[in-house]
C-alpha cells in the first residue's frame, strides 16, 4: 500500500511539471507556431496583444457581516467564500453561509456563477491564489472578484493566465508587515491575450485536461492513504489477521520485506552495537 500511495506520489509531482511546463509553452508560443514578437512584458505571438485586466474585467471585492450579530449568520443560506477557499478549484460549496439580513447589512456582494476569485491577502501562500465560482456566492473583503466583461476573452483561459503568474502577481503587493494586493494593483496587471476567442479556448481546454489528470491521482492517492490507514489500525487491533489479506508479495524483493527502521539504520552508519534488538 506504502508503494502504491508513493507511485502516485510521484505522478503527481510529475503531472505538476507538466502543468508548469505547458503552461509555459503555451503562455509563450501559443498553439498555432506563429513567429514571437518582443513586448514590454516580454515575448509573445504576433497575433496576440499586450492588455490589462482591467482592460477586458472588472474587479470587486466583498465584505463580512458582523460576528456579533446572530442574525446575519444563523441558519444562513447564501454561500460565503473567505480565502483559504480560493484555491486553484471550482468553488461550489462554501464552509460558512450567510443570511439574507447578513447580506443586506455588510459589504458583501453576490457574485455569478463563473467569477474568478482572488485572495488578496495573507502572508503565506494564499495570496495570490485563484478559483472559479461554480455557483452563485458572496466573498468576504479579502477576495477579489473578476467578472470578464465583453466577448474579447474566456474566463477560463484567464484562470490560467493568472495561475501561471501566481510569483508575479505575488509580487505586486505593498503594504507593512502585512503585504496585500488590491483591486487597483490586479486591475493593472499585464499578459498576453490571443485575439482569437478559439484559441484561448483550446489553451485553457488543454491544461484543464491536464488538470483532471491531476485530480485524478490525487484522489486515488487520497483513497489509497484512506484504506492504508484503516487496514493499519484493524491489524494493529487484531481485527484482521495478516493470513486473511488476499494480498500477493511474491516479487517483493528481501530489502522491501524489511522493516522501515532497519532500511533506515543502513544509511545511519551507526554502530550496530549500540543498538537493542527488538
Amino acid at each position: 500500500m506504502q508503494r502504491a500511495i508513493a507511485t502516485q506520489d510521484r505522478l503527481i509531482a510529475t503531472t505538476r511539471d507538466l502543468k508548469q511546463s505547458a503552461m509555459q509553452q503555451l503562455f509563450t508560443h501559443g498553439l498555432r507556431g506563429e513567429p514571437l514578437k518582443d513586448t514590454t512584458i516580454g515575448p509573445m505571438p504576433e497575433s496576440w496583444k499586450p492588455i490589462t485586466i482591467g482592460d477586458i474585467a472588472s474587479v470587486g471585492s466583498g465584505g463580512t457581516p458582523s460576528r456579533t450579530n446572530p442574525a446575519y449568520w444563523l441558519d444562513g443560506t447564501i454561500p460565503w467564500v473567505k480565502t483559504g477557499e480560493v484555491d486553484y478549484c471550482v468553488i461550489n460549496d462554501t464552509e460558512e453561509k450567510i443570511t439574507p439580513e447578513g447580506l443586506r447589512n455588510s459589504a458583501a456582494k453576490i457574485y455569478s456563477k463563473g467569477t474568478l476569485l482572488m485572495a488578496m491577502y495573507g502572508q503565506g501562500i494564499t495570496r495570490g491564489k485563484v478559483a472559479m465560482l461554480g455557483i452563485d456566492a458572496s466573498i468576504n473583503q479579502a477576495c477579489a472578484a473578476i467578472q470578464t466583461h465583453g466577448d474579447r476573452t474566456h474566463p477560463d483561459f484567464l484562470y490560467y493566465v493568472l495561475t501561471h503568474n501566481y510569483e508575479q502577481l505575488r509580487g505586486l503587493a505593498h503594504g507593512g508587515q502585512q503585504q496585500n494586493l488590491n483591486a487597483d494593483l490586479i486591475r493593472g496587471f499585464s499578459f498576453g491575450l490571443p485575439s482569437d476567442l478559439a484559441e484561448q479556448h483550446a489553451i485553457a481546454a488543454a491544461l484543464a485536461a491536464i488538470d483532471r489528470k491531476l485530480a485524478h491521482h490525487q484522489q486515488k492517492r487520497a483513497a489509497l492513504n484512506d484504506l492504508f490507514q484503516t487496514t493499519l489500525h484493524q491489524l494493529m487491533t487484531a481485527q484482521i489477521r495478516v493470513a486473511s489479506l488476499d494480498i500477493d508479495t511474491s516479487e517483493v524483493s528481501d530489502q522491501d520485506r524489511r522493516p522501515a527502521h532497519t532500511l533506515n539504520r543502513d544509511h545511519a552508519n551507526l554502530d550496530p552495537a549500540m543498538e537493542a534488538p527488538l
